[in-house]
């Protein structure tokens, strides 16, 4: 019927083409196209919305389909979701660092939160309070994963089975970090066993946990959906290869707030890293408050609102010992010390430190400002004990103490009366050795200072102390000066330096972070190079028992909050699974798992930098 009357439309405008003109002809063929299409498709059409599936293909990874297909024809071994594709997809499935052993199962199974349960009749009452907080921890992460909303309910019943061993709540070199985890599905219910012989081999088992989870997004919806779907079946072993799993942040040269420093740390929880070294001070400013000492930060904060109060610092470090991570703050002497120490005079205390802000700087420190102790003055060592003494009762027992030691110029020392006078009454000459060995006293003295506060503050025994490496710690003079029992040295070297393989012979214990490979700020200033992940992830590390471990270094002379996150991850991620699992060489296995890391640490609230075009993050193996 109405193409009949349309036909008679068109007649009438035949007959009056001259008057209307051609472009009614053309209009009422394209109302007829339109009455057409719409006798075809009807008043609702049907709205076909296709999307890409997601297929596990062996040897190769997750695979986007060829072109966009129904979401109802995912299968098998093909996924609705990139990221469910990711976590049974593999070996180690979307596990990082990768586990010493895994097996997992392609199948899972749709859980909600609501429905999650933690059984700790296994856990020593003693240490049951940390596991709980730990628990919040690993429930958090999962709801994170759908952005913090969980939309689709499922009663799938989730208990997981969580057995420690010992009471021990201490974080130190000597912690058993390993754990066991089984995941089991049955008529309808979920068990998950996590047996450990500490709290914190508990909290890496959780971690996993929450590895085995993904979130499953649909690609078309008027309405936000989200879904958790785990992996049906599971059987890990796992523990770290290395004791020492270590970040180092300045937050000196660029005050860094205590907000984002916790958001570091779920980054390095996340990748079971445990070791949180915070270089607090450096002669830029003292952000670091002391409370016998308010003098620091007075007059070496940037401003009032950059300082981390003594109530942040001990939030800091409950927050990072709940997520398995050691807070080692760093007090950089006795070179990097100026601004907070600079208001000696004002109070009669004549100078606790020389050359601070000194204008002709190159004569007299290695980058500006200049700053460092006066170690003639027996007054530096009097402020320098009641630091010490905040300090030690602020970290938790057994305190471990980053006490700086690199880069001392003697040019500075040199060009104090007061320092040559001193050095002159004790014999020293004023030569490079005279100036070592006022250099080594006063680490002989800081070490002391540090020991007794240590008493007074409740532990006994002597606890280690680290160094960083400098001509005090070569190997021709070291043995000389610095207690090798007392002194781990962090070597932070390039890798053709001998320095590590020496000190090793020597029987000093190390911790490694090659400067022109595992340095975060490299490649951004001067002629240094930058180093990509997979650069980072490659470099190994010697397999001896005084090989502590190593760390990757986030210096801050041209980085603030701004860019902390992006600076930081995924590189030191790499880092975290060389110091864990120590794999094979070879970054191209390990980066489908690292993709999936990535979105786990941006679920997080870590803005991740890119590893690659979007492209090759759906097609595993095809960029390499």
């Amino acid at each position: 019927m109405e193409d009949f009357i349309l036909l008679r439309a068109l007649e009438a405008v035949k007959t009056q083409v001259k008057m209307f003109g051609r472009w009614v002809v053309l209009s009422l063929v394209l109302l007829h196209l339109v009455l057409c299409n719409e006798e075809k498709t009807g008043d609702s059409p049907n709205v076909y919305e296709p999307s890409w599936v997601f297929k596990c293909v062996v040897d190769e990874g997750c695979q986007r389909s060829n072109s966009p297909q129904p979401a109802t024809n995912a299968s098998g071994l093909v996924f609705e979701s990139l990221e469910v594709c990711r976590t049974v997809c593999g070996r180690f499935g979307g596990l990082w660092p990768r586990p010493v052993t895994a097996a997992l199962s392609t199948q899972t199974v749709q859980i909600h939160p609501n429905y999650l349960r933690y059984d700790l009749i296994d856990v020593p009452v003693e240490a049951r309070e940390m596991v709980v907080q730990m628990t919040h921890v690993a429930s958090g992460n999962l709801v994170d994963e759908c952005d913090g909303n969980v939309t689709e309910l499922v009663d799938t019943r989730v208990v997981v089975y969580i057995t420690v061993k010992t009471a021990n709540t201490d974080l130190t070199w000597d912690t058993d970090e390993q754990y066991m985890l089984d995941v089991q599905t049955k008529d309808g219910s979920v068990a998950v066993h996590i047996v450990a012989e500490t709290v914190y081999g508990a909290r890496h088992g959780l971690e996993t946990f929450t590895q085995l989870v993904a979130p499953n997004k649909p690609p078309f919806s008027d309405n936000y959906k989200c879904s958790l779907r785990l992996v049906s079946g599971a059987k890990i072993r796992d523990r770290p290869v290395y004791k020492h799993r270590g970040l180092v942040l300045d937050t000196s040269r660029n005050f860094i707030p205590i907000d984002d420093i916790r958001r570091t740390i779920d980054g390095m929880a996340a990748s079971k890293m445990n070791v949180f070294h915070w270089h607090v001070t450096d002669s830029h400013s003292f952000p670091f408050e002391s409370t016998r000492v308010p003098q620091f930060t007075r007059y070496g904060a940037y401003s009032p609102y950059e300082i981390y109060t003594a109530e942040e610092v001990r939030e800091l470090i409950n927050y990072a010992k709940v997520r398995g991570v050691r807070v080692v703050v760093e007090i950089d002497a006795p070179a990097h010390s100026g601004n907070g120490w600079q208001w000696g005079k004002e109070y009669g205390f004549g100078d606790l430190a020389v050359c601070v802000n000194a204008k002709e700087w190159r004569r007299l420190c290695i980058q500006p400002p200049c700053g460092q102790l006066n170690p003639a003055n027996p007054e530096m060592y009097r402020v320098l004990r009641d630091l010490y003494r905040d300090i030690a009762e602020a970290l938790p027992k057994p305190a471990l103490f980053h006490m700086g030691g690199d880069e001392v110029f003697f040019g500075c020392w040199n060009a104090s009366e007061e320092i040559t006078s001193y050095m002159k009454e004790k014999g020293y000459d004023t030569t490079v050795e005279g100036f070592i060995k006022l250099w080594a006293e006063f680490h002989q003295k800081a070490l002391e200072i540090w020991d007794e506060e240590m008493i007074a503050a409740g532990t006994v025994n002597p606890q280690p102390v680290m160094l960083w490496s400098s001509e005090l710690t070569q190997a021709h003079r070291i043995s000389k000066y610095l207690n090798k029992e007392r002194y781990v040295i962090e070597v932070w070297e390039p890798i053709s330096s001998p320095l590590l393989t020496q000190l090793l012979r020597l029987g000093f214990r190390v911790v490694s972070v090659p400067k022109d490979i595992w340095y975060l700020d490299h490649g951004f200033w001067g002629t240094t190079k930058y180093s990509n992940w997979r650069r980072m992830y490659s470099h190994m590390l010697p397999r001896e028992p005084n090989v502590l471990g190593g760390e990757v270094a986030m210096w801050s002379e041209y980085v603030d909050a701004q860019a902390l996150d992006t600076r930081v991850w995924p590189r030191a991620a790499a880092v975290a699974e060389r110091l864990w699992a120590d794999p094979a060489p070879g970054a191209a296995a390990a980066e489908p798992r690292l993709q999936r890391h990535r979105l786990r640490l941006a679920a997080r609230g870590l803005r991740s930098d890119v590893l690659s075009p979007a492209w090759c993050a759906q097609h595993d193996s095809h960029c390499l």
